[in-house]
């Protein structure tokens, strides 16, 4: 959501008509008939989840938009329509079962959909917490379909691929390629129409990262280098596609960025009795391992913040952790690792000044960052 958003208590009461809330559902949907507006942030993010999976336009009746149905729930429930009510109310169901929503009632082709009350949010699945922080992550490293994303050596990784943009220079990359290879190679050299140059791309991932990322800065194109030359482009794109990579994708992820969430959890604990539970701090953590790494290389800073601040809960301890890394960063960098940080835990846009320089990272998924507490993540990720 954009800064232009008035909100008071996580309810949107206010901004501009067409600004969008979500990227399917503008603010001027849910204003009433007395030109006023009061619908919470989840209740629309939830609409959002389910347009997603529905995967069809959904329709707010417009008579009646996020108004109270009995005293209490002013902002908290909704009704909706579309073309096929029947598929709709299924795919509302699951998210039911998911917390989503509390509860959803059918009348005829209207659908009736409530979410909790603010104040008894119910705890997050640890599986759906990665998956939306993985997510979230995806989304600024990325901008159409992620598993066919190819960028150049714009960032001086060489070559990234893919919903966490593996590249050349951290190795990640070659790692996910070897896993690939290891679950099916014939399926995995399909995806290359010339044999030859399967072969080359072995020896680049093979050799050197050095020598890597001179190969992958000569295929670079454009004037930032945000580029890749064909067929290479092509061939990854291909892999992209395939159900299997995927799967692979999304467990290589589970392992090495859960592995370094855990970590960063565990050092924190360390620091401060303060429990780190909520979504959001949760994927600016793991935001900033996919981005940065581990924490470590911040650890004495923290520790001093933590010691002379005594932070009262568990976002400013969060927001001390991601300061302290993004510092870390190379000065190029600094501004827009602490944006997209700072992004995920205030849930829209922040505009960062660091070293010279200024970012103001904005993401398109930020609506999946439910303000809700994670259950048994660290049972989940050590199993």
């Amino acid at each position: 959501m954009a800064n232009s958003i008035q909100l008071e208590e996580n309810f949107i009461i206010g901004g501009k008509s067409t600004a969008y809330l979500t990227p399917n559902f503008l603010l001027k949907e849910f204003i009433r008939a007395n030109g006023k507006i009061r619908v919470h942030r989840e209740l629309v993010a939830g609409l959002q989840i389910l347009r997603d999976n529905f995967s069809m336009p959904i329709e707010i009746d417009p008579e009646r938009p996020a108004t109270a149905y009995q005293p209490g729930d002013d902002g908290l429930c909704i009704v909706i329509t579309a073309n096929d009510p029947s598929t709709l109310e299924k795919e509302a169901q699951k998210l039911v079962r998911l917390d989503y929503f509390s509860r959803c009632n059918r009348n005829g082709n209207n659908l009736y959909l409530e979410m909790h009350h603010p104040s008894q949010l119910p705890y997050i699945a640890p599986k759906v917490a990665f998956d939306c922080g993985m997510k979230v992550t995806a989304a600024f490293e990325t901008r159409g379909d992620p598993y066919q994303e190819v960028t150049g050596n714009f960032d001086l990784a060489g070559l990234s691929f893919g919903p966490i943009q593996c590249n050349l220079k951290s190795g990640t990359l070659q790692e996910l390629f070897r896993r690939m290879r290891g679950e099916d190679e014939r399926r995995l050299q399909r995806c290359f129409e010339n044999k030859d140059d399967y072969l080359i791309f072995w020896e680049v991932l093979d050799g050197s990262r050095k020598k890597a990322i001179i190969w992958a800065d000569g295929l670079s194109t454009g004037t930032g280098k945000h580029g890749f030359s064909q067929p290479w482009k092509g061939y990854l794109q291909a892999v992209g596609r395939e159900k299997l990579f995927r799967e692979v994708m999304l467990r290589y992820a589970y392992d090495k960025y859960g592995k370094l969430l855990m970590s960063a959890l565990a050092f924190l604990r360390g620091v401060s009795s303060i429990p780190i539970n909520n979504l959001r701090c949760l994927a600016a953590l793991y935001d900033m391992g996919v981005q940065q790494g581990s924490l470590s290389k911040a650890h004495h800073a923290i520790k001093r913040r933590v010691v002379a601040e005594q932070p009262a809960d568990e976002f400013t301890l969060t927001r001390i952790a991601v300061e302290e890394r993004a510092k870390k960063a190379s000065p190029r960098w600094r501004a827009d690792c602490l944006s997209r940080r700072l992004c995920i835990l205030e849930r829209q846009p922040v505009s960062v000044s660091l070293d010279g320089q200024r970012s103001r990272r904005s993401n398109r998924s930020s609506y999946l960052l439910r303000d809700s507490s994670v259950k048994g993540l660290d049972r989940y990720l050590v199993g």
